[in-house]
């Protein structure tokens, strides 16, 4: 068989193989999320696709590995500057168990196709792989994973890239980074998925930004004991965020 035929063949196979030979997967509702954003959609799609999962677009969801993760996008509260554009993307990881992972980033550029691949970069780095090897038991490089005691119990969390923005003195991350550990194990969960995240703006003359997230919901107890962390001073702005999931440890 010649090349270029067998891999039409290859080609044509698989699209009837992933498209239509699939059982047909029951969309979830909109939950009165913001409607998606077409450019967003096709660069996650894109992502996972990449990454080795099976992704595609079906009405305001990607259906991710045959419904094991349905994610949606969109971005909003637009700021135009002299020389750049902030916006916000939101980005909904929905899990078959019903979970809603969302994750807000500032996306930040020149005009808003610029401004949307900054956002879609943070996702990717911070939240996107954790939730490829968490919620999809895909294998990736761009994870660390450890086993913290937590309330007395040994649980499994799976760390995405630390992503920062401005002069983040990255040699003094060390204590901070043991200061989050004893302050989550400190915690109580119940068992099953957790998500968290860290997030802290250094804002020189003001006072700090600081946001703990666990499950979506702000922690007031830990974002107010995370002011006392060894936060690194400096005449510049920094900002750190760590986005991180919790699973209970394989018996």
């Amino acid at each position: 068989m010649p090349p270029l035929f067998s891999r039409l063949k290859f080609a044509w196979d698989y699209w009837l193989r992933g498209r239509h030979r699939l059982p047909p997967v029951e969309l979830p509702s909109d939950f009165d999320y913001p409607a998606p954003d077409e450019f967003l959609m096709t660069v996650v799609a894109d992502m996972f696709t990449a990454h080795g999962a099976h992704a595609y677009r079906s009405g305001a969801w990607i259906v991710v590995d045959g419904g094991r993760l349905f994610v949606r996008a969109a971005h909003f509260d637009h700021r135009q500057h002299p020389d750049s554009l902030v916006l916000q993307s939101d980005f909904v990881c929905l899990t078959p168990s019903g979970q809603h992972i969302v994750e807000s980033f500032a996306g930040i550029g020149s005009d808003q196709r610029s401004a949307l691949i900054d956002a879609c970069k943070s996702f990717q780095d911070s939240t996107f792989h954790v939730l490829l090897v968490t919620c999809l038991d895909h294998s990736c490089d761009h994870v660390d994973r450890e086993s913290w005691t937590i309330g007395g119990t040994v649980r499994a969390l799976t760390f995405g890239w630390l992503r920062t923005r401005g002069q983040l003195p990255l040699d003094r991350w060390p204590p901070v980074f043991a200061a989050i550990q004893s302050q989550v194990e400190s915690i109580q969960l119940p068992t099953g998925l957790h998500w968290v995240r860290y997030f802290y703006a250094h804002i020189p003359g003001d006072s700090p930004t600081i946001e703990v997230l666990v499950d979506n919901e702000p922690h007031p107890a830990l974002e107010s004991a995370a002011s006392s962390f060894p936060w690194p001073t400096s005449d510049a702005f920094y900002s750190a965020r760590l986005f991180f999931t919790i699973q209970d440890a394989p018996s």
